[in-house]
């Protein structure tokens, strides 16, 4: 035994140690995945920083383009100062119509020269014409609609004058309406005088802010992001003022705000820089880009699949060190077993010693002749009669545990038994017990119990070890009592004794083979309830244990009916109650 605990000992260490080792392997391989996962996500949100960085770039390079290659452009200075001036200005034409087809955004320019004395004349698109245009142009160059009596040149002139009078700006810029369509206006003044008190060329071109936000913004998007992200691993979207979607490239609702990549710009189609331009012109609305990784890329398809391998991982270490610890608890249960065992077969071998040496004795005494009177001759005769029983029922414990099933066997075909019956015969087996050690016993089983179906050999050992554990465990007032009642379907036998009762902790335990309770003593071998208990369950039945520590312990055996076999007296028969 001591060597078996070493060799516990050393296992307990081992496995121990093992599942410490597994614990640091654990946590070493998660950490070196969740940097690695942490390095992958890093890389997508730089991805997404970068992609919002180059379309802010891009974005603002195109909206201030018109004002700084065209509005800036010398050749502006060229035909306005010409002498004398061109009617229509062709030069102007032609910058008007490389602006129109490198850039989308302006729908139409306008010019207005000082000794012309005549209205602003405007340049538009034949393919877009605006609202307001008339549904007749003058002729057509480049293709360039020139119209010299748009009906709303002299709003935009007034405006432009009025904005310009009190600080000779350069530029103007301001939103207004047209035909109840948003405008945005951008101007380049040119001045008579170094005071800039007398306005001689003005030249500007007019954003259309509602198809701006329609087309604009998309189709700059998806001319940009080809090129910046060949990919498609990363979504890039424009939202207004409002928070609404101006150019949706698809960021996921579900996004974490972790990876999404913001950037804020004001809708103005100049350089605010270098325009002081009124509050209405939008300066005071921010746009923002968002730009994030897709849920279908890559780098977010490494970072699920290092969450799935962490689970994994997880799981084999779970599984490695439950299958340590099950190996630690067979060990110990195996030693738990094999000490079960020794005691086992000690108990076995003292309760076969003590009827074996009494049967021994007592034969000794009668083949000796020292007893001559015949009524204690018969009770020697008795005496051995019941120790023998009592052999027979340890053999009969030993040949139901040993059986592989581990199942009391049943003879079959089962047949009809009266419990009252097995009851009589079994007290009757232990009466020389019960009379030598002053018993006072309580048999009530009435004869109207219905009949149940069972094997009456099997419901005997049940009942002997029941009574036998009962006798075994009585104290100074001996009385046991046993009561037969009918449920319905069921019949239920219950076995009483005064033996002080079971400790609570050890209630749920002493229906386990091998168990022995603390207060046991050294008889019995922690097989009887155990197979009594199996002789209920083999039968369609159950057995309960109530128990009151320092009193007794009631055993209460329930076993159904035998179908159609139903018996029912008026009154008890004789000898279906005895007692002593």
């Amino acid at each position: 035994m001591t060597s078996e605990n070493a060799l516990l000992k050393r296992s307990l260490l081992m496995a121990a140690a093992a599942c410490v080792l597994i614990a640091l392997l654990t946590w070493g391989g998660f950490v070196a995945v969740r940097e690695w996962q942490r390095n992958v996500l890093l890389l997508a949100n730089r991805q997404a920083q970068d992609s919002a960085d180059r379309f802010l770039m891009v974005l603002t390079r195109d909206m201030q383009a018109v004002q700084r290659s065209v509005l800036v452009s010398p050749a502006l200075d060229v035909f306005a100062s010409a002498q004398p001036p061109s009617d229509p200005p062709y030069e102007a034409v032609n910058l008007v119509a490389g602006a129109l087809t490198r850039y989308s955004y302006p729908e139409s320019f306008f010019l207005w020269q000082h000794r012309s004395s005549s209205p602003p004349t405007f340049f538009y698109r034949e393919e877009r014409r605006p609202p307001w245009a008339r549904t007749s142009a003058g002729p057509r160059r480049f293709p360039v609609i020139i119209d010299e009596q748009a009906a709303i040149g002299d709003r935009i002139l007034d405006r432009v004058i009025r904005d310009s009078a009190t600080q000779g700006r350069p530029f103007v810029v301001f939103e207004t309406t047209l035909d109840g369509t948003p405008y945005q206006v951008v101007a380049r003044l040119l001045y008579q005088d170094p005071l800039r008190q007398n306005i001689a060329t003005a030249f500007g071109f007019l954003v259309n802010l509602a198809w701006a936000k329609q087309h604009y913004f998309a189709g700059l998007l998806q001319q940009t992001l080809p090129g910046d992200n060949g990919r498609g691993s990363v979504a890039v979207s424009v939202y207004d003022e409002q928070g609404r979607a101006v150019a949706d490239d698809g960021i996921h609702p579900g996004t974490s705000s972790a990876y999404v990549s913001k950037r804020a710009f004001p809708p103005l189609f100049f350089n605010p820089l270098l325009v002081a331009a009124e509050p209405s012109s939008g300066e005071r609305r921010i746009w923002r880009i968002q730009a994030a990784p897709r849920q279908d890329s890559s780098l977010i398809e490494a970072a699920g699949a290092a969450n799935r391998m962490l689970i994994l991982q997880i799981l084999a270490a779970a599984m490695l060190a439950a299958g340590i610890i099950l190996s630690v608890q067979a060990a110990y249960a195996s030693q738990r077993l094999s000490a079960l065992r020794s005691d086992f077969v000690a108990s076995v071998t003292h309760e076969f010693k003590t009827p074996i040496a009494t049967i021994r004795a007592a034969g000794e005494t009668l083949a000796a002749g020292r007893i001559q009177d015949a009524a204690a001759q018969q009770d020697y005769a008795r005496f051995i009669v019941g120790e023998g029983r009592r052999l027979t029922r340890l053999v009969d414990n030993l040949l139901a545990f040993s059986r592989v099933t581990e199942s009391v066997e049943i003879r079959q075909p089962l047949e009809p038994v009266a419990l009252g019956d097995i009851v009589n015969e079994t007290l009757e087996r232990f009466s020389i017990q019960l009379t030598g050690d002053g018993f006072q016993v309580d048999a009530s089983v009435p004869e109207t119990l219905p009949l149940i179906l069972g094997d009456p050999a099997a419901l005997s050992l049940m009942l002997e070890n029941i009574i036998d554990n009962a006798v075994r465990h009585s104290r100074q007032e001996r009385r046991l009592m046993i009561r037969g009642t009918a449920d319905g379907r069921t019949v239920h036998l219950e076995i009483s004794d005064d033996g002080g009762g079971i400790p609570e902790d050890e209630l749920e335990h002493v229906t386990k083979k091998f168990f022995r309770g603390r207060h046991a003593g050294h008889g019995g071998t922690g097989l009887g309830l155990a197979i009594a208990s199996r002789i209920a369950a083999n039968h369609g039945g159950n057995l309960r244990i109530t128990n009151q520590p320092g009193v007794g312990t009631t055993v209460v055996i329930s076993l159904p009916v035998a179908k159609g076999l139903d018996r029912i007296a008026a009154q008890p028969l004789a000898g279906a109650e005895r007692r002593r």
